[in-house]
């Protein structure tokens, strides 16, 4: 990976708009978040707007915590490492300023 700067102004604009159209996501996304906890608030069925119809449910969801389980069984280290891998991963995050 290239850390280097680079004064391409080309690049300046491709940043800066990447940044903004992220910051304008995650505005959204707040935005509908807010939203959806006003209409789940409405109860389950469905509700209907002049376009959209929202269908609230309510439903159960069992989960499994198997690594609880499994450190219970006490494996041996060889074990967990014949069983753990590794990948890489790239991350991006935009910051004003």
């Amino acid at each position: 990976m290239n850390s280097s700067i680079s004064l391409n102004p080309s690049l300046f604009a491709l940043v800066d708009e990447a940044g903004a159209i992220d910051a304008e996501i995650k505005r959204l996304e707040k935005q509908l978040e807010t939203l959806k906890g006003d209409i789940k608030k409405l109860g389950n069925g469905e509700h209907t707007g002049f376009t959209f119809t929202a269908k609230v449910s309510e439903s159960t969801r069992s989960t499994t915590d198997w690594q609880a389980i499994a450190l219970k069984l006490n494996p041996s280290r060889q074990l967990i490492t014949a069983h753990t891998s590794d990948k890489t991963i790239v991350t991006l995050k935009f910051s004003k300023g």
